[in-house]
């Protein structure tokens, strides 16, 4: 694989590498969807809420334990095997790992402890589900991790197998037996404590597969650090991650001290619905990434101006029929798999698409900014969302429940990526659909 501008450039390696990612990315989502009707059938809908609240904590926790570092290590990746610097390589890998576990330790324990010393309103199976779902924040982090690496060596395929397939495949294989096979109590704690296991082997595998693919010139080099530099790049690209699941989760959180477990479990099912809208944009931005990082240390914005237009035709033609397809056929799926009560969520189905939409036909906008050290202004704009999605959620759910919920995510989405469409016509000067 060379790394000269017209192969990077070029639309039919674009899909070439795009076709692979994109079986990933959309057995994922296949494989989320099955998982989520089995979890609704298994646990009912009150169970499954609490299991949603639970992993929604996880993945809030995760936040300050991950403060963007598989961001910048996927960017310093691509950028340092550029310019093969192997040492700083070896010194980034083992400083993020550092960092992430000993955060990881701090945030567990005090959230555990606040857990024990203010059960609050949760029922002991709610508290019990958190307690376990704690576990899962330094494995899937350092996960992310590991992911980030694989990514930015421009293992794209690799890096994407322990968490988008092995470890659903190892649930859905978990909650089939659990149906049809074994005498298991369906509860939210038992389903997690299971989840964890799926986790653990991901993470292994995907160890395993680094170990395999990494570069042999890594191993003998002198680890080199360049720890201030990386933490302050690494603060905004946090912070604006931060927020960014806070904005994903805020629904979630308002449900459920305004609303029942049901609808946090109608919310759940219509955010996955939705994010089948965003699948090429997922991809577009894994394997565009490390390409975008590369061509920016080399200063060839004609390079990155004609790669993002490509991606984002890809974007366009893909996007448009998928939104099409989720509104009318989304009656008959929830009804049919769900059961007759999730066609509550059909009405912030259709809202959350529209959102997604917008996000996915807006382009790589946000990949854009932080790969090419521009990240603080994608931290001013998720900042502007959240208080835009805050506000909303606080004066709409409380009178319209779902509806308003996914009202106000739309309209964040909307915000944050207009701002963010913006601000790149203004820092790279380039012509974004080409």
């Amino acid at each position: 694989m060379t790394d000269t501008a017209p192969e990077l450039l070029n639309l039919d390696r674009l899909l070439r590498l795009f076709s692979g990612s994109f079986l990933i990315r959309i057995s994922y989502y296949l494989l989320g969807f099955i998982n989520s009707v089995l979890l609704a059938r298994f646990l009912g809908a009150e169970s499954y809420g609490v299991y949603v609240f639970a992993m929604s904590v996880v993945a809030l926790l995760s936040v300050p334990t991950q403060s963007g570092m598989p961001t910048l290590v996927m960017r310093e990746f691509a950028a340092l095997q550029a310019n093969e610097k192997w040492g700083y390589m070896k010194g980034l890998a083992l400083r993020s790992h550092q960092f992430v576990a000993l955060v990881a330790t701090a945030v567990c324990l005090c959230a555990a402890l606040w857990l024990l010393v203010n059960p609050g309103h949760y029922t002991p199976d709610k508290q019990t589900a958190l307690l376990l779902g704690l576990f899962l924040v330094p494995i899937l982090s350092l996960g992310a991790l590991r992911d980030a690496m694989l990514g930015g060596l421009r293992h794209i395929i690799l890096a994407q197998l322990p968490e988008s397939i092995i470890r659903p495949t190892l649930l859905m294989s978990g909650l089939l037996l659990a149906l049809f096979l074994l005498p298991v109590t369906p509860s939210a704690d038992n389903v997690v404590a299971f989840y964890i296991v799926c986790s653990l082997i991901a993470f292994v595998s995907g160890w395993l597969l680094f170990r395999l693919r990494k570069p042999a010139a890594i191993a003998p080099a002198t680890a080199a650090f360049d720890t201030a530099r990386w933490f302050s790049s690494a603060f905004p690209i946090g912070l604006t991650a931060g927020m960014q699941v806070l904005n994903m989760q805020l629904s979630i959180v308002f449900l459920e001290f305004y609303s029942s477990d049901a609808e946090v479990a109608f919310y759940r099912v219509a955010t996955l619905g939705a994010g089948f809208v965003v699948i090429v944009l997922q991809v577009s931005n894994t394997v565009v990434s490390p390409y975008v990082s590369r061509l920016y240390a080399r200063a060839d914005m004609r390079g990155i101006e004609a790669l993002a237009g490509s991606a984002n035709k890809l974007i366009i033609a893909a996007t448009v029929p998928l939104v099409a397809a989720i509104a009318v056929a989304s009656p008959w799926l929830l009804k049919t798999f769900y059961g007759p009560q999730f066609s509550a969520a059909y009405a912030p189905l259709l809202l959350l698409t529209a959102g997604q939409a917008v996000n996915a036909l807006m382009g790589t906008v946000a990949l854009l900014l932080n790969m090419t050290g521009h990240q603080r202004d994608v931290t001013r704009a998720m900042a502007i969302a959240l208080v835009v999605n805050i506000v909303l959620h606080s004066l709409l759910l409380p009178r319209y429940g779902l509806e308003g919920a996914a009202f106000s995510s739309m309209l964040m989405l909307i915000t944050w990526n207009v701002l963010l469409w913006i601000k790149v016509k203004q820092r790279l000067g380039i012509r974004y659909y080409v």
